[in-house]
């Protein structure tokens, strides 16, 4: 998970665990040119909520409203597959991409206590993506491959990567294997800091004595899914459409009833849709589908460790549309697990989120709307970037928290440390690079406009 606080950014992992609760759905889709942002079998049972949604449609008036999860430029390789786990790794796992591919999406949906991702992932002719026993390096203590040709990111719950990322790794159709990986992090004690050696993880140890917070391998059984998107003609086409799943816990007294019409809201999303319209980026944001779940979600106060309120809150995305991004909207994320200071502004299930599912520990970007004084970014650009992340988008440049080198991201067009730039750690820019828009575009969640479609 990536997440966003002021005055200070972290990047994280969380988990994320299903709770039950009913709620009012409604879709409109959205004609407006833009004018310029575990599982296994039995924890999915727990991820379904205890009742059926109402129905309320307020709007439906586009004349391709995407409402389908079919997706002609998706290839589902593997559907939520059942995998086992040994010693923290699976077994090999082999696909064959298909010619015309241009990007590859692996997901691991585990249980809500453990840590997953990929340790290796080789393509045909010995080409690598993600560098076998790069988990025994420096970076697995931050959980990024920072050395991969395909940069990954550990998470807590699910987990996804998406290639390529960045114009380093060679993606080819034929035989691609994987090894996907789990493990069990060590709790963290709420004291700030203590002496290596003693066993203790704290919150600083995780940085200075990575002993202190050694993981435990999963044994057990995790979902494994590939998806491989397709060019529908010679090139990949350069614009897309995003759909979202709107979810109100009573926020800002927005509901699924009042949202629609509701100036403040519909403003925050004019912003968006402006964002992403740039010419680097061309996607358009399509049907959206918008629902009540339980107002108790409305204070978020864990975001990370089993059965956290982030876990619980993004599981109320089951029954949702999954071939959407799906944003909730909180009163507020608390940063007491951080030592209480700041104000946490939103939060992505991960880099990138599990597409095309949900109701999953990760599956969503949550959002709070209390008033901050001095933070540099609105609601309106604070959806955007989270948004970004969960398509697949890093920081442009991380906070130097002085514990290293900063991280930026792999991207060669992204200036490292300029706030100009919507994935700078601020969040506070709108500009986007051409690499940006790719990476978004490659996301399975992004479909194609229908005119790019043969």
């Amino acid at each position: 998970m990536t997440m966003r606080r002021f005055p200070v950014a972290a990047l994280t992992t969380l988990t994320l665990l299903a709770c039950g609760g009913g709620g009012t759905t409604g879709t409109t889709a959205d004609t407006a040119a833009p004018d310029v942002e575990d599982v296994a079998e039995d924890v999915a049972e727990d991820a379904v909520s205890e009742d059926a949604a109402d129905t309320l449609t307020v709007a439906d008036t586009a004349q391709d409203t995407g409402g389908s999860t079919t997706d002609p430029s998706v290839v589902t390789l593997i559907d939520q597959q059942t995998v086992t786990l040994t010693a923290g790794e699976s077994a090999p796992i082999t696909v064959t991409v298909p010619e015309g591919v241009t990007s590859v999406t692996v997901s691991v949906l585990g249980d809500n206590d453990g840590m997953y991702g990929l340790a290796s992932w080789t393509g045909p002719d010995d080409t690598v993506l993600v560098t076998d026993g790069w988990l025994d390096g420096d970076g697995a203590m931050q959980g990024l491959c920072l050395d991969c040709p395909n940069r990954v990111a550990l998470s807590e719950g699910d987990f996804a990567a998406i290639a390529p990322n960045n114009p380093v790794p060679t993606l080819l159709p034929g035989t691609h294997t994987f090894v996907a990986f789990g493990m069990l992090p060590k709790e963290v004690s709420q004291n700030f800091q203590g002496p290596c050696g003693d066993d203790e993880c704290t919150i600083l140890d995780q940085f200075q004595c990575p002993k202190d917070c050694a993981a435990t391998p999963v044994e057990g059984d995790v979902l494994v899914s590939v998806h491989a998107k397709v060019a529908p003609t010679e090139t990949a086409p350069v614009s897309g459409v995003l759909n979202l799943n709107l979810h109100f816990t009573g926020a800002k007294g927005w509901s699924a009833a009042t949202a629609p019409d509701d100036e403040e809201l519909q403003d925050i999303l004019d912003k968006v849709r402006a964002i992403y319209a740039q010419d680097s980026v061309q996607i358009r944001i399509g049907e959206i589908t918008y629902r009540d779940i339980d107002p108790s979600f409305h204070i978020i106060e864990t975001v990370q460790g089993p059965n956290s309120d982030l876990m619980q809150l993004f599981a109320q995305s089951e029954g949702a549309p999954e071939n959407a991004v799906n944003l909730f909207f909180v009163d507020e994320i608390s940063a007491g697990q951080f030592g209480g200071a700041g104000v946490i502004l939103g939060v992505a299930g991960g880099i990138p989120g599990p597409p095309l599912v949900a109701g999953s520990w990760r599956s969503g970007v949550a959002i709070s709307v209390q008033e901050v004084e001095g933070a540099p970014a609105g609601i309106d650009t604070t959806v955007a970037h989270e948004t970004g992340h969960f398509l697949g988008l890093f920081h442009t440049s991380e906070q130097d928290f002085g514990f290293g080198a900063q991280i930026h991201d792999p991207l060669p067009d992204t200036p490292q440390n300029d706030e100009t730039y919507l994935m700078f750690y601020t969040g506070a820019g709108d500009t986007l690079s051409e690499w940006q828009g790719r990476v978004m575009r490659s996301n399975p969640v992004i479909r194609y406009e229908s005119e790019d479609m043969p």
